[in-house]
């Protein structure tokens, strides 16, 4: 899956894919503006900030609907389980605090 947008007057693309040998998702964030990588191959984790070490406003956050709280284990889980979000980094905090929910 890909998708352009932006954020933060940053023109983005996220490439988004599942590797069946982890079990898991994985990204690349595209900077369109200065034509180069932010991040390649990066993993998603359930309720895990990703980019959080980014000097970035946001980070991106996979979450489990079922609220069962545990990672993909089948391609099919970002449509039918998962979800991801982009938050900004206090939103991602205040979250936590409140125990996360989707």
């Amino acid at each position: 899956m890909e998708q352009s947008f932006s954020l933060y007057n940053m023109n983005l693309r996220l490439t988004l894919r599942y590797n069946a040998i982890l079990t898991g998702y994985q990204f690349d964030l595209f900077n369109i503006d200065n034509d180069e990588y932010i991040t390649k191959n990066k993993g998603l984790s359930v309720s895990s900030p990703s980019l959080i070490e980014y000097n970035f406003p946001f980070v991106l956050v996979l979450v489990d609907k079922s609220t069962l709280g545990i990672n993909a284990i089948s391609q099919s889980d970002l449509n039918n389980r998962m979800q991801l979000l982009i938050m900004t980094k206090e939103e991602y905090r205040a979250a936590i605090r409140q125990g996360f929910r989707a």
